[in-house]
């Protein structure tokens, strides 16, 4: 069972924030979503959820489409083309960002890097590191420092935020500048459509970062605002960032204890039947590529489990 991930659909050139998070054009969504349904099972969260607990047996080809994040794209591309080809797609939201214009810590890193008129900065936390912030080099160094601020030793997220602010001599965006992600309204019309939504945490924090009852916080407050707004039993999450470091073993006890049954990760691969982790189940990452290679990697995956 192969779980594909998406973020924003839409033209990543033309936001002011994080280009990294559009997976593709709503036209791409579109061609893929329909080649996919001509040969394979689009599953329901229900579904995959059955299939990882050995609940349901796995029918050959099967996959589940989720997104990240909720944007507002999300509710105006992405349910768009998955209504039209009647297919389920599977959203995780961060409770605290629904149907507001809150500026995410990754969005927020790029607005400051792509709004400074320095050529170079240097930042001092979690450790020295310079980059060159003009073009050509920005979109390569806003991922770099991106980087920087998902490592483990990066803390003190509010501490790392002024420092790049003060660097780049540039100030974030207001939170009221733009609305960016769906509202509770939207995601009930795309779930009375068959969509079907998990928890992404309430913050979007890294949960490897946080001690146990920060992480159990953030799953319950998610889960509790989720079932709340949908009326609907949630037991699903997606790890944000979702690398082997995003999450531990003290977040699958939080997970008991906040009566999750299974948690997505995002570093590629795919699910063998009575060989997947409930509380690690992969997913592979859609970047904008060609429709050959998209084809090949999904069959790839098929046929091997592994990725290009």
């Amino acid at each position: 069972m192969q779980v594909l991930n998406y973020h924003r659909v839409g033209d990543s050139q033309s936001t002011p924030y994080d280009s990294g998070t559009f997976s593709c054009r709503t036209e791409e969504l579109n061609w893929q979503v329909k080649w996919l349904k001509a040969r394979y099972k689009i599953l329901t969260l229900r579904e995959c959820v059955a299939v990882v607990h050995g609940e349901r047996e796995l029918e050959a080809n099967s996959v589940l489409l989720t997104f990240d994040d909720g944007y507002r794209d999300n509710f105006e591309e992405a349910f768009k083309v998955l209504k039209s080809h009647d297919a389920s797609g599977t959203f995780f939201l961060p409770t605290a960002f629904v149907g507001t214009g809150r500026m995410p810590w990754w969005d927020t890193i790029a607005y400051i890097v792509k709004n400074s008129k320095r050529a170079e900065i240097t930042l001092e936390y979690p450790e020295r590191m310079t980059f060159k912030i003009a073009e050509p080099a920005r979109t390569r160094s806003i991922r770099a420092i991106l980087n920087q601020y998902k490592r483990p030793e990066t803390v003190e997220s509010e501490m790392f935020l002024r420092g790049l602010e003060e660097a780049c001599a540039c100030g974030r965006p207001d939170d009221d500048a733009e609305r960016c992600f769906m509202t509770w309204d939207e995601a009930r019309e795309m779930q009375a459509s068959g969509m079907c939504f998990g928890g992404h945490s309430h913050t979007h924090r890294i949960m490897g970062k946080l001690p146990y009852e920060l992480q159990l916080e953030e799953l319950e407050i998610s889960r509790c605002i989720l079932e709340k707004e949908l009326g609907t039993e949630v037991d699903s999450f997606a790890y944000p960032v979702g690398h082997r470091n995003s999450f531990t073993e003290v977040t699958f006890k939080a997970l008991r204890e906040a009566r999750y049954r299974t948690a997505f990760s995002f570093y590629s691969g795919i699910n063998q039947p009575g060989m997947t982790d409930p509380f690690s189940v992969l997913r592979a990452g859609i970047t904008e590529e060609s429709h050959a290679l998209f084809q090949l990697r999904i069959a790839l995956r098929m046929a091997t489990g592994r990725d290009l």
